[in-house]
C-alpha cells in the first residue's frame, strides 16, 4: 500500500468514529427528552372537576356556628387522701402483711416489728411498780401507827412529819412507775403498725429484715373513693373558674368521659408556666386508679366553627375530600382539613371551605 492509500484509510477511520459518536449523542438526547415527558401532552395546573357521581346527592350548606370554646389541659388522677405509713420506733421488721394493690381497712395490721426489747421493758417496769406499791402499803401502815401513837402522846410530832414525808414519796414513786408502765405498753403497741385509714396500698417500701426508722415511710396508702384530677390551668382561664364548677374530664386509658366538680383551686401561679393548679373531684368508677393520665376541658370563651355532615367527607389514605356543588359549573373535588367531630353527626372544618358553600351528601345519609 502506497503512502497516499494509507492516508486515505486513516481519514476514513476518523470520519467513521466521529459519525458513531454523533449517533450515540442523538440517541442519548432522545432518551432524556422522553423520560422528562417532553414528548407528552402537558396538563395545565388548576382545579380538576370531579366526575359526576352515579348515586343521587343533596346539597348541604357549610354552617357557620358560634359555640363555646374549651381548652384541654393534661393532668393526673390523684387521691385527695394519701397516707404514708411509718414507724414511731427504731426496730427490725419481722413481717409486712400487705403488698402493693392490697385493700386495707382502718385498724388492719400492716407491719409487725421485733418487740422483744419492748416486752422486756414492760416486764421490768411492772416488777418495779409492784415493789413500789408494796413500799407504799408499808408506808401507809407506818403512818397510821405513828399517828395513833402521837395521839396517845407516845410519839413526837417530828416523827409523824418524817413518816408523812415517806408516805408522800412512796405515793409519788407509784405514780411515776404507773406512768412509765403506760409509756412502755404504748411503745410495745407501736411494734404492730396498723392502718389509720381504709384504702389501697400503692407502694411497699420495706421488707422483713429491714430496720424501721421513725419517720421513714414503709407503705403508702390512698383512698380510692376520693379520686380527683390535678391539672395546671392557664392563669387567664383559671381566674374565671370557681369551686363547685363542673368540668368535662377524659380518661384516655378507659376511653371514658366523666363530669368532675372543682374541689380546690390552689391560689398560687407558677412563675414560669403562669398556671394555677386546679383539682377536680371525680365520680366513682370501676377501673379508675390513682396515677392515670387525664385531660380536663376548661371553658375558653366562644369561637366560630364551620360544620359539615360527616357523610360529606371522603377519606383517601390520609387525605380528606369533599365534593363542592357550586351555583354554576361542574362539581369540584376539594381537599379539607378537619377538626374534632361534633355530637350531632357533624365535623368541624379547619380549612378548605367557606361559610355558605354547598357540599354533596349522599341521599339517605344523615
Amino acid at each position: 500500500m502506497t503512502g497516499q492509500e494509507r492516508e486515505r484509510a486513516a481519514r476514513g477511520g476518523r470520519l467513521r468514529r466521529i459519525l458513531e459518536a454523533l449517533a450515540g449523542l442523538a440517541v442519548l438526547t432522545a432518551v432524556v427528552v422522553w423520560l422528562s415527558g417532553g414528548c407528552g401532552e402537558r396538563i395545565p395546573p388548576g382545579e380538576v372537576a370531579a366526575p359526576a357521581a352515579d348515586a343521587p346527592v343533596r346539597a348541604v350548606p357549610v354552617a357557620l356556628e358560634v359555640g363555646s370554646a374549651v381548652e384541654w389541659t393534661s393532668g393526673a388522677v390523684e387521691s385527695a387522701r394519701r397516707t404514708a405509713v411509718a414507724s414511731r420506733i427504731l426496730a427490725r421488721i419481722e413481717e409486712v402483711t400487705v403488698t402493693a394493690g392490697s385493700e386495707v381497712q382502718e385498724g388492719d395490721l400492716l407491719v409487725r416489728l421485733d418487740a422483744r426489747d419492748l416486752e422486756a421493758g414492760v416486764r421490768e417496769v411492772e416488777e418495779a411498780l409492784r415493789g413500789a406499791r408494796a413500799a407504799l402499803d408499808l408506808a401507809t401502815r407506818e403512818h397510821a401507827r405513828i399517828s395513833r401513837l402521837v395521839r396517845e402522846g407516845v410519839e413526837t410530832a417530828q416523827r409523824l412529819d418524817r413518816v408523812e414525808a415517806e408516805l408522800r414519796q412512796a405515793r409519788a414513786e407509784v405514780d411515776r412507775l404507773a406512768e412509765s408502765l403506760d409509756e412502755a405498753r404504748t411503745a410495745l403497741s407501736f411494734a404492730g403498725i396498723r392502718s389509720s385509714v381504709s384504702g389501697r396500698v400503692v407502694d411497699r417500701l420495706a421488707e422483713p429484715g429491714d430496720t424501721a426508722v421513725p419517720g421513714s415511710p414503709l407503705l403508702r396508702i390512698y383512698d380510692p373513693s376520693l379520686l380527683r384530677v390535678e391539672a395546671p390551668v392557664r392563669e387567664s382561664l383559671a381566674v374565671h373558674l370557681a369551686v363547685g364548677d363542673t368540668l368535662a374530664v377524659r380518661i384516655p386509658s378507659l376511653e371514658a368521659e366523666l363530669e368532675g366538680v372543682i374541689d380546690e383551686i390552689v391560689p398560687f401561679a407558677e412563675p414560669g408556666a403562669r398556671t394555677l393548679l386546679v383539682k377536680v373531684r371525680l365520680p366513682a368508677r370501676q377501673g379508675l386508679y390513682a396515677g392515670l393520665f387525664a385531660r380536663v376541658a376548661v371553658p375558653a370563651g366562644e369561637q366560630q366553627r364551620l360544620l359539615i355532615p360527616v357523610a360529606a367527607v371522603e377519606r383517601v389514605g390520609q387525605v380528606d375530600f369533599v365534593t363542592v356543588l357550586p351555583e354554576e359549573g361542574p362539581r369540584q373535588r376539594r381537599v379539607v382539613t378537619l377538626g374534632p367531630p361534633a355530637e350531632d353527626g357533624r365535623v368541624e372544618v379547619l380549612s378548605g371551605l367557606a361559610a355558605g358553600e354547598r357540599v354533596a351528601v349522599p341521599e339517605g345519609a344523615s
